[in-house]
């Protein structure tokens, strides 16, 4: 499990914050276990799952996005929240700059129509499902209308500096993702996924 390397979100307007171990303790479910509405048949179920078109990946991400949305089904519940949602997001790899500690970077930005525009940029090739589970609840949270100080003064997220926010939730679902994919998949699959991931760090 990775979640010693800081990790950096920002927000245009809607939310900003740092992922690092200093977080509370998670609770042991996420707000999304027990709601409905979402696709009862969706791509993200599909014999070949994928997201949905209106999230874009970078095309070296397809392989481990696909492993990950078929052996979480922490993923596949996000991904048919998003599919469901008036989200649009891209997703790529970006180079970390030399000296920088950040695993992530994305910015979100909340159009005149209220649909909410997502910028996820991977700065780590470690860990990749954890940081995808974390970065997609991030945007769920903003789907959901969260209220990130109420959170923090409930002691459900954390105010850091500069103003930017870290939530128990997004922990706890990038953490839940990776477990799900590493933990409870079959040992031809945990390794199969370790190999793409050593492959992917060399890039």
């Amino acid at each position: 499990m990775c979640h010693s390397p800081e990790h950096v979100i920002t927000s245009a307007g809607l939310i900003a914050g740092a992922f690092s171990t200093l977080t509370l303790l998670a609770p042991t479910t996420l707000p999304h276990d027990r709601i409905g509405g979402t696709p009862s048949t969706s791509i993200c179920d599909a014999a070949s799952p994928q997201l949905p078109s209106t999230i874009a990946i970078d095309p070296g991400l397809t392989s481990i996005v696909r492993w990950t949305l078929e052996h979480s089904p922490t993923f596949r519940q996000q991904c048919r929240i998003l599919e469901a949602a008036p989200v649009s997001a891209t997703v790529r790899m970006t180079p970390r700059t030399p000296g920088a500690t950040e695993r992530a970077f994305s910015t979100l930005h909340r159009t005149a129509s209220g649909d909410i525009e997502a910028l996820i940029e991977l700065r780590s090739t470690d860990c990749l499902a954890e940081l995808l589970g974390h970065e997609f609840e991030h945007v769920i949270e903003q789907v959901d209308g969260v209220n990130l100080a109420a959170l923090a003064s409930r002691g459900e997220a954390r105010r850091l500096e500069g103003g930017s926010f870290e939530t128990q939730r997004a922990v706890v679902a990038g953490r839940r993702v990776e477990a799900e994919v590493l933990d409870t998949s079959p040992d031809r699959v945990s390794s199969a996924a370790k190999r793409v991931w050593r492959l992917l760090r060399r890039r």
